[in-house]
């Protein structure tokens, strides 16, 4: 069973009290150009009655490539604000929280690069940038009232920019209420410069924690086993703040456990090795106190057991999520989801 997190009350840095919060049992919904009102009702009723409590609604915003500055809405994969808050509202109407995380995209990638290489001709000018869009979702939030925001996933190359990142913070905090964090890389567990302003950490974790495609889930136990140490590490660096895995997921394919971080991964249709991968993950992290919540990537298309993409829907993997957010020894299947046939 999900292990409810106690975080002592006490003053951070930041002046505000850390209180005491149920762990967040969170799913990822894709919505990117989504409008339909009926979409977010369906899908929310899904990944609610699997024990979802918060959804996590990422909005990428493009910059063209790592050396520009400016942020642009892509229609196929911007959410409209309209969209936002349809999501919100109906999530909200639902009894669930929301985490809110604007994230940059690149139009144009090169060998090497993606938004942690970002290494703009002008820094000043593109944390002006950033600052003004983040603003703007900032001010969405609050006016609905999200419960937590992300102000920055996966930008290395600027974490060690302490100032800019505290004068981002500062403005978000005079515009929104909620509590705030920042997603960290997985492969750069370095200290956040700006750690102590937030009222959690957030990361992504998209390790390697399989082989092969047999990889069995006790292996990758193991495997976590040592991730949790380098992990613990990181935190001791940034005040052992709570922490959240905001993004973890594995495609349901062939070789789910070797490179999951990797959009593009060839490999035929394996529900089984997605199914193991989440198995491991949970057999790992169920009861351990540093984990205050977790985001499972990513709640969006069909799914089905012919789907080699990341959503669990449709799939083993759904069961494994329900029985551990609804407690140990229930994983019956829930009727109105895809069947899942053996």
């Amino acid at each position: 069973m999900v292990a409810l997190l106690a975080i002592v009350a006490i003053p951070g840095s930041t002046g505000r009290t850390v209180t005491r919060e149920p762990f967040q049992k969170g799913m990822v919904l894709g919505i990117f150009s989504k409008t339909d009102p009926d979409y977010f009702r369906r899908n929310l009723q899904e990944i609610q009655k699997l024990g979802v409590d918060s959804i996590s609604l990422i909005v990428p915003k493009v910059q063209k490539d790592v050396h520009s500055t400016g942020f642009y809405d892509d229609p196929w994969v911007t959410p409209s604000n309209e969209s936002l808050r349809l999501a919100i509202r109906e999530a909200h109407r639902r009894g669930m929280k929301v985490l809110l995380m604007p994230i940059v995209y690149l139009e144009v990638l090169r060998d090497g690069e993606w938004r942690g290489t970002i290494e703009p001709a002008d820094w000043g000018a593109w944390f002006d940038a950033y600052e003004s869009m983040i603003g703007g979702y900032a001010l969405l939030a609050s006016e609905e009232q999200v419960e937590y925001f992300s102000v920055g996933s996966e930008l290395c190359s600027t974490e060690r920019m302490k100032g800019r990142w505290e004068r981002v913070i500062r403005k978000v905090r005079r515009i929104y209420p909620g509590r705030i964090t920042y997603s960290a890389n997985w492969d750069h567990l370095e200290p956040v410069s700006f750690g102590s302003r937030l009222d959690f950490l957030g990361m992504n974790a998209y390790y390697e924690v399989g082989k092969d495609s047999s990889s069995e889930p006790g292996a990758m136990v193991g495997r976590w086993r040592e991730i949790q140490k380098e992990i613990r590490s990181w935190r001791s660096l940034n005040g052992d703040k709570p922490l959240v895995i905001t993004e973890v997921g594995y495609p349901s394919r062939t070789g789910a456990g070797v490179d999951p971080w990797n959009y593009f991964g060839e490999g035929s249709p394996d529900p089984e090795a997605q199914r193991k991968c989440y198995e491991a993950f949970v057999a790992a992290w169920n009861g351990e106190t540093m984990l205050a919540g977790v985001y499972f990537y990513l709640w969006w298309g069909e799914g089905g057991l012919q789907d080699r993409d990341y959503t669990p829907r449709g799939k083993p993997a759904q069961r494994v999520i329900e029985s551990w957010y609804l407690g140990e020894g229930k994983s019956g299947r829930v009727s109105s989801l895809p069947e899942v046939k053996p």
